[in-house]
Protein backbone atom coordinates (compact mmCIF):
# COMPACT_ATOMS: atom_id res chain seq x y z
CA UNK A 1 0.00 0.00 0.00
CA UNK A 2 1.62 3.56 -1.53
CA UNK A 3 -1.36 6.01 -0.10
CA UNK A 4 -4.05 5.75 2.56
CA UNK A 5 -6.75 8.13 2.48
CA UNK A 6 -8.74 8.54 6.16
CA UNK A 7 -11.80 9.92 6.66
CA UNK A 8 -11.93 11.14 10.49
CA UNK A 9 -14.16 11.58 13.32
CA UNK A 10 -12.11 15.13 14.84
CA UNK A 11 -12.15 13.90 17.99
CA UNK A 12 -9.51 11.07 16.54
CA UNK A 13 -7.51 13.66 15.03
CA UNK A 14 -4.63 14.60 17.46
CA UNK A 15 -4.00 11.25 18.08
CA UNK A 16 -3.84 10.20 14.29
CA UNK A 17 -1.90 12.82 13.83
CA UNK A 18 0.82 11.33 16.15
CA UNK A 19 0.56 8.00 15.15
CA UNK A 20 0.63 9.11 11.82
CA UNK A 21 3.90 10.42 11.65
CA UNK A 22 5.19 6.70 12.22
CA UNK A 23 4.06 5.00 9.18
CA UNK A 24 6.03 4.71 6.35
CA UNK A 25 3.77 4.84 3.86
CA UNK A 26 1.75 8.47 2.57
CA UNK A 27 -1.78 8.91 4.64
CA UNK A 28 -3.61 11.50 4.17
CA UNK A 29 -6.47 13.08 6.06
CA UNK A 30 -9.85 14.40 6.32
CA UNK A 31 -12.31 15.07 8.92
CA UNK A 32 -15.85 15.68 8.90
CA UNK A 33 -17.82 18.40 11.31
CA UNK A 34 -18.12 17.19 15.08
CA UNK A 35 -21.87 19.07 14.86
CA UNK A 36 -22.69 15.19 12.55
CA UNK A 37 -22.71 13.71 16.16
CA UNK A 38 -25.73 15.64 17.14
CA UNK A 39 -27.45 14.82 13.77
CA UNK A 40 -29.32 11.98 12.28
CA UNK A 41 -27.32 8.45 11.51
CA UNK A 42 -28.38 9.89 8.42
CA UNK A 43 -26.84 12.66 8.12
CA UNK A 44 -23.39 10.92 9.51
CA UNK A 45 -23.94 8.57 6.86
CA UNK A 46 -24.38 10.70 4.23
CA UNK A 47 -21.61 12.99 4.76
CA UNK A 48 -19.19 9.68 4.80
CA UNK A 49 -20.31 8.56 1.85
CA UNK A 50 -19.71 11.71 -0.05
CA UNK A 51 -16.04 12.15 1.28
CA UNK A 52 -15.90 8.91 -0.07
CA UNK A 53 -16.82 9.04 -2.81
CA UNK A 54 -14.64 12.22 -3.36
CA UNK A 55 -11.33 10.80 -2.40
CA UNK A 56 -9.29 10.52 -4.87
CA UNK A 57 -5.39 8.43 -5.50
CA UNK A 58 -5.75 6.19 -2.85
CA UNK A 59 -4.83 2.47 -2.11
CA UNK A 60 -7.76 1.96 0.58
CA UNK A 61 -9.95 4.40 2.57
CA UNK A 62 -9.45 3.99 6.78
CA UNK A 63 -12.64 5.27 8.20
CA UNK A 64 -11.78 6.55 11.44
CA UNK A 65 -15.44 6.11 13.22
CA UNK A 66 -17.05 3.34 15.05
CA UNK A 67 -20.78 2.32 14.47
CA UNK A 68 -21.53 5.67 15.47
CA UNK A 69 -25.17 5.25 15.97
CA UNK A 70 -25.28 3.15 13.26
CA UNK A 71 -23.89 5.97 10.69
CA UNK A 72 -21.76 4.09 9.07
CA UNK A 73 -24.43 1.19 8.07
CA UNK A 74 -24.66 1.60 4.17
CA UNK A 75 -21.36 2.87 3.35
CA UNK A 76 -20.00 1.37 0.02
CA UNK A 77 -16.88 0.80 -1.46
CA UNK A 78 -16.51 2.34 -5.18
CA UNK A 79 -13.21 1.53 -6.53
CA UNK A 80 -11.16 0.66 -3.41
CA UNK A 81 -11.49 -0.77 0.00
CA UNK A 82 -13.03 1.02 2.59
CA UNK A 83 -11.44 -0.17 6.35
CA UNK A 84 -13.65 0.69 9.50
CA UNK A 85 -12.94 -0.79 13.08
CA UNK A 86 -15.90 -3.14 14.76
CA UNK A 87 -16.39 -0.18 17.38
CA UNK A 88 -19.21 0.95 18.90
CA UNK A 89 -18.06 4.34 18.57
CA UNK A 90 -15.23 6.77 18.83
CA UNK A 91 -14.62 6.20 22.96
CA UNK A 92 -14.09 2.25 22.53
CA UNK A 93 -11.11 3.44 19.43
CA UNK A 94 -9.35 5.15 22.12
CA UNK A 95 -9.57 2.60 25.37
CA UNK A 96 -8.25 0.12 23.17
CA UNK A 97 -11.07 -2.71 22.45
CA UNK A 98 -14.81 -2.99 23.36
CA UNK A 99 -14.26 -4.74 25.91
CA UNK A 100 -12.48 -2.37 27.83
CA UNK A 101 -15.28 0.11 26.90
CA UNK A 102 -17.66 -2.33 28.07
CA UNK A 103 -16.05 -2.93 31.56
CA UNK A 104 -15.85 0.66 32.39
CA UNK A 105 -19.40 1.39 31.86
CA UNK A 106 -19.69 -2.11 33.76
CA UNK A 107 -18.31 -0.31 36.69
CA UNK A 108 -20.38 2.99 36.27
CA UNK A 109 -22.70 2.71 33.40
CA UNK A 110 -23.08 6.76 34.33
CA UNK A 111 -20.03 7.65 32.82
CA UNK A 112 -19.57 10.17 30.40
CA UNK A 113 -16.10 10.24 28.64
CA UNK A 114 -13.83 12.72 27.45
CA UNK A 115 -10.62 13.48 25.50
CA UNK A 116 -8.15 15.93 24.31
CA UNK A 117 -9.73 15.96 20.80
CA UNK A 118 -13.11 15.69 22.18
CA UNK A 119 -13.13 18.88 24.07
CA UNK A 120 -11.14 20.63 21.75
CA UNK A 121 -13.52 20.18 18.75
CA UNK A 122 -16.45 20.15 21.38
CA UNK A 123 -15.57 24.12 21.98
CA UNK A 124 -15.48 24.82 18.53
CA UNK A 125 -18.65 23.40 18.28
CA UNK A 126 -20.42 24.97 20.96
CA UNK A 127 -20.29 28.32 18.11
CA UNK A 128 -22.33 26.55 15.41
CA UNK A 129 -25.76 27.66 15.39
CA UNK A 130 -26.99 23.94 15.79
CA UNK A 131 -27.93 23.49 19.56
CA UNK A 132 -25.55 20.73 20.94
CA UNK A 133 -26.77 18.11 23.89
CA UNK A 134 -24.80 16.70 26.44
CA UNK A 135 -22.24 18.37 29.35
CA UNK A 136 -20.60 20.36 26.82
CA UNK A 137 -23.62 21.44 25.36
CA UNK A 138 -24.05 25.07 23.93
CA UNK A 139 -27.70 25.51 24.87
CA UNK A 140 -28.26 28.40 27.09
CA UNK A 141 -31.27 30.15 28.00
CA UNK A 142 -30.62 33.53 26.16
CA UNK A 143 -30.56 31.16 22.97
CA UNK A 144 -33.72 28.97 23.52
CA UNK A 145 -35.55 32.85 24.17
CA UNK A 146 -34.82 34.38 21.14
CA UNK A 147 -35.25 31.18 18.87
CA UNK A 148 -38.58 30.31 20.60
CA UNK A 149 -40.19 32.57 23.20
CA UNK A 150 -39.78 33.49 27.02
CA UNK A 151 -42.78 31.10 27.30
CA UNK A 152 -41.20 27.61 26.32
CA UNK A 153 -37.08 28.58 27.12
CA UNK A 154 -37.65 27.11 30.92
CA UNK A 155 -39.77 24.29 29.55
CA UNK A 156 -37.01 23.50 26.71
CA UNK A 157 -33.85 23.84 29.34
CA UNK A 158 -35.14 21.82 31.61
CA UNK A 159 -35.54 19.21 28.65
CA UNK A 160 -31.78 19.58 27.89
CA UNK A 161 -30.42 19.66 31.11
CA UNK A 162 -32.03 16.12 31.54
CA UNK A 163 -29.77 14.68 29.18
CA UNK A 164 -27.16 14.82 31.86
CA UNK A 165 -29.01 13.72 34.77
CA UNK A 166 -28.10 10.06 34.44
CA UNK A 167 -24.28 10.76 34.45
CA UNK A 168 -22.41 10.18 37.83
CA UNK A 169 -18.18 9.88 36.51
CA UNK A 170 -16.76 12.10 33.85
CA UNK A 171 -13.68 9.56 32.47
CA UNK A 172 -10.77 11.56 30.82
CA UNK A 173 -9.14 9.06 28.42
CA UNK A 174 -5.61 10.74 28.63
CA UNK A 175 -3.05 10.37 25.52
CA UNK A 176 0.73 10.86 24.78
CA UNK A 177 -0.41 13.77 22.81
CA UNK A 178 1.55 16.66 22.89
CA UNK A 179 0.40 19.90 24.65
CA UNK A 180 -2.67 18.32 25.83
CA UNK A 181 -2.45 18.90 29.47
CA UNK A 182 -4.67 22.05 29.98
CA UNK A 183 -7.79 19.74 28.06
CA UNK A 184 -7.45 17.17 31.39
CA UNK A 185 -7.89 20.52 33.74
CA UNK A 186 -10.95 21.44 31.67
CA UNK A 187 -12.32 17.60 32.34
CA UNK A 188 -11.36 17.91 36.15
CA UNK A 189 -13.54 21.03 36.67
CA UNK A 190 -16.33 20.21 34.57
CA UNK A 191 -16.61 16.85 36.94
CA UNK A 192 -16.43 19.25 39.88
CA UNK A 193 -19.34 21.54 38.71
CA UNK A 194 -21.36 18.46 37.62
CA UNK A 195 -20.36 16.95 40.71
CA UNK A 196 -19.38 13.87 39.10
CA UNK A 197 -16.17 11.49 39.92
CA UNK A 198 -13.23 12.21 38.29
CA UNK A 199 -11.04 9.49 36.64
CA UNK A 200 -8.48 9.21 34.74
CA UNK A 201 -8.14 6.45 31.82
CA UNK A 202 -4.95 5.78 29.93
CA UNK A 203 -5.42 5.71 26.50
CA UNK A 204 -4.38 2.45 24.54
CA UNK A 205 -3.76 3.39 21.06
CA UNK A 206 -3.40 -0.02 19.35
CA UNK A 207 -6.30 0.14 17.44
CA UNK A 208 -5.81 3.42 15.75
CA UNK A 209 -1.93 1.96 14.90
CA UNK A 210 -3.34 -0.50 13.09
CA UNK A 211 -5.73 1.24 11.31
CA UNK A 212 -2.83 3.36 9.85
CA UNK A 213 -0.49 0.57 9.71
CA UNK A 214 -2.70 -1.66 7.62
CA UNK A 215 -2.55 -4.35 10.29
CA UNK A 216 -6.72 -5.09 9.16
CA UNK A 217 -7.10 -8.20 11.37
CA UNK A 218 -10.32 -9.16 10.87
CA UNK A 219 -11.76 -9.59 14.95
CA UNK A 220 -10.78 -5.87 14.50
CA UNK A 221 -11.46 -4.71 11.64
CA UNK A 222 -14.43 -4.58 8.55
CA UNK A 223 -12.82 -4.39 5.13
CA UNK A 224 -15.54 -3.79 2.38
CA UNK A 225 -14.84 -4.29 -1.07
CA UNK A 226 -15.46 -2.41 -3.78
CA UNK A 227 -19.26 -3.44 -5.07
CA UNK A 228 -19.88 -3.69 -1.25
CA UNK A 229 -21.45 -1.84 1.62
CA UNK A 230 -21.81 -2.03 5.02
CA UNK A 231 -24.46 -3.80 6.82
CA UNK A 232 -25.59 -4.56 10.48
CA UNK A 233 -24.11 -7.99 11.93
CA UNK A 234 -26.15 -9.53 14.75
CA UNK A 235 -23.51 -11.05 16.90
CA UNK A 236 -19.97 -9.01 18.47
CA UNK A 237 -18.89 -8.91 14.97
CA UNK A 238 -21.35 -5.51 15.00
CA UNK A 239 -20.66 -4.62 10.85
CA UNK A 240 -20.49 -7.08 7.83
CA UNK A 241 -20.20 -6.26 4.18
CA UNK A 242 -23.28 -7.13 1.88
CA UNK A 243 -23.84 -6.44 -2.13
CA UNK A 244 -24.46 -3.13 -2.63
Amino acid sequence: MRRLAVIACPSLKPELTVLAAGCAHEIGFRTLEMALHQRSAAALNAALQQAIDETEAADAIAIAYGLCNRGVVGLAARTVPLVIPRAYDCIGILLGSGQRYRDELMLQPGTYFQSAGWLEHAEADARQPDFTFGPNSNVTRERLVEKYGEENADYLLAQFEGFTSHYRRLAYIATAVPETAHRQKQAEALAAERGWRFDRLQADLGWLHKLLAGDWNEREFLTVRPGERVAMANDDRLIATEPA
